[in-house]
C-alpha cells in the first residue's frame, strides 16, 4: 500500500483513460468543463512512439480549485443516477476518488503557502 506521501506526489497525474472517462462522463452534465479537463491532455509524462496513444500515458494536470470541485460534483451526480449501471458505479466511484485526492493535494500546496 502507497504511502500517503506517495499518493500526495501522484495526485496531480492521472491517466489517459481516466480522463477520457472523466470527460466523457461530464459532457452531458456540464460541457465547459468537460472541455477544460480535455485540454489538460495536450502533452503526456511519458509520450508514445507511434501514432496509437496507449490509455495508461499520463498527464500532469494543472486545474483551479472550483474545477476540481466541479469535477467531484458533477461525478457524483453521475453516480448516483437511477440508470447507472453498477460497473460505471465502480469506475465513477474510482474517479471521485483520484479527483479528491487532487483536491487534497491543491489544499495542502495552499496551506503550505500560507505557512510561509
Amino acid at each position: 500500500m502507497p504511502s500517503q506521501q506517495e499518493l500526495v506526489f501522484t495526485a496531480d497525474t492521472f491517466s489517459r483513460g481516466a480522463l477520457r472517462m472523466t470527460v466523457t462522463l461530464l459532457r452531458s452534465i456540464n460541457p465547459q468543463l468537460a472541455l477544460t479537463v480535455q485540454n489538460q491532455m495536450c502533452s503526456p509524462i511519458n509520450p508514445q512512439p507511434d501514432n496509437n496513444p496507449s490509455p495508461k500515458d499520463n498527464f500532469k494536470i494543472d486545474l483551479v480549485p472550483l474545477d476540481v470541485r466541479g469535477v467531484v460534483e458533477s461525478l457524483q451526480k453521475t453516480g448516483q443516477h437511477p440508470q447507472v449501471d453498477p460497473g460505471t458505479q465502480m469506475m465513477v466511484k474510482a474517479l471521485i476518488i483520484d479527483w479528491i485526492n487532487y483536491a487534497n493535494l491543491l489544499i495542502g500546496l495552499e496551506n503550505s503557502k500560507n505557512a510561509q
